[in-house]
């Protein structure tokens, strides 16, 4: 046991004894709890940074991915907006031949296709045949690209 110091205080007639503070064993016990809490907390708190990292990185990869995808549907929608007008310049051409086919004929031809019933626009036209092909292979070339 260490010495105890006797201290006086001043303007008092009564000496304080002061008792130099010995390590107890609770103390010693508290401090190994203690830095096992903290052993703990330490792992805890690097398991949470690690997921954290994870996570974040699986949501750069996500944001990867559905910037690739978009890119690729914003080339379809380019593609298809390409068929799209090129089927309504087939259509309106179409259409301007089919009238002025229809105004220009003569009454016989529409009769002789009347009483065979052939109404078939690409029998009467054989253009429409050859423009059929052309929208075909334009339409294979437009896909190619993209």
């Amino acid at each position: 046991m260490p010495p105890k110091r006797a201290a006086a205080i001043k303007g008092s007639k009564q000496v304080k004894r002061i008792a130099v503070k010995r390590p107890v064993q609770a103390d010693i016990d508290q401090d190994d709890e203690y830095q096992r809490r903290r052993e703990l907390n330490n792992i805890a708190v690097k398991k949470s940074r690690a997921k954290s990292r994870a996570r974040t990185q699986m949501t750069a990869a996500k944001v990867k991915e559905l910037q690739r995808e978009n890119t690729e549907l914003e080339g379809k929608i380019k593609m298809l907006s390409k068929e799209l007008d090129l089927l309504k310049e087939i259509l309106v051409l179409q259409a301007g031949k089919k009238h002025n086919s229809n105004t220009s004929e003569d009454a016989t031809t529409s009769q002789s296709s009347a009483a065979t019933g052939n109404n078939c626009s690409a029998a009467a036209n054989p253009d429409l045949i050859d423009q059929d092909h052309g929208y075909v292979s334009q339409i294979k070339r437009l896909r190619k690209t993209h």
